[in-house]
């Protein structure tokens, strides 16, 4: 099955929107985070490579076959996984882990 898509939200709620050929990132401003002064930064949008796409695809298979199981509601500090295939996606809500650490500096490294 050839996955379609990635959705990232991070501890505060900033969006990244993962294809085979582009990232989408759309940052939380100020009007919308729980603090009223918090800014994720400027909103951006990259071009993918094959392996680019690919590695951020492995790594977060990889979080995603940890987390299985692991239904929970959505708690402050913890960020949402969603991998969209053909017809199905599957969720995960990821606490603070060095792997969701590590999908979090790929992300940044790739968007800049």
């Amino acid at each position: 099955m050839a996955v379609k898509s990635i959705q990232y939200s991070d501890q505060n709620n900033n969006h990244y929107s993962i294809t085979q050929t582009s990232l989408i990132y759309s940052p939380v401003t100020p009007e919308e985070s729980s603090s009223g002064v918090y800014s994720g930064g400027d909103p951006a949008e990259v071009q993918l490579t094959k392996d680019e796409f690919n590695t951020i695809l492995s790594l977060s298979e990889k979080i995603m076959k940890a987390s299985e199981g692991n239904e929970m509601k959505r708690e402050m500090l913890t960020s949402v996984l969603v991998i969209s295939e053909e017809g199905k996606s599957r969720r995960a809500i990821l606490k603070r882990s060095e792997a969701r650490s590590a999908l979090e500096e790929l992300l940044q490294k790739v968007k800049q």
